[in-house]
């Protein structure tokens, strides 16, 4: 079975001053992009912020269903993605994905919690798909 997902793009104009809009296929997000929104602070979206966003998502059902598997499903788990994109040989690449993890899970200890995560990282779809660009990954098991 091969499943799949759909995004679309519409551009106008130069990539300095112009604009468009995305959409997912499942109609969840559509707005603007624009390229001053990866430099200055506008009301629009850029691919890096998207691809963090898909990162985070990704990752985040990964520990869940690792931690299911385990036996000890999550309470609430919570990912921030943070991309990079710096200059490198000429030109931007994305250099660096921070993935910063928190979770609350009852039944797991540190030890498992932390190679739950690790594993993740490594086997969940985007991380795989972005296997090129140096991923780090914090993770912190919160009690209460």
């Amino acid at each position: 079975m091969r499943i799949k997902r759909r995004a679309t793009a519409s551009w106008q104009g130069t990539a300095a001053d112009g604009g468009g809009r995305i959409e997912v296929g499942s109609g969840a997000f559509k707005g603007p992009i624009s390229e001053r929104a990866r430099v200055e602070d506008v009301a629009a979206t850029n691919p890096e912020e998207l691809i963090g966003a898909a990162h985070a998502g990704c990752f985040t059902m990964s520990v869940a269903n690792l931690l299911g598997k385990h036996g000890t499903p999550a309470e609430k788990l919570s990912t921030t993605a943070t991309v990079h994109l710096a200059p490198q040989g000429g030109r931007f690449s994305i250099t660096l994905i921070e993935l910063a993890l928190t979770g609350s899970v009852t039944g797991v200890d540190e030890e498992a919690f932390q190679r739950l995560a690790q594993e993740a990282k490594e086997t969940c779809p985007v991380s795989r798909a972005l296997a090129g660009t140096e991923i780090e990954l914090t993770s912190k098991l919160e009690r209460e």
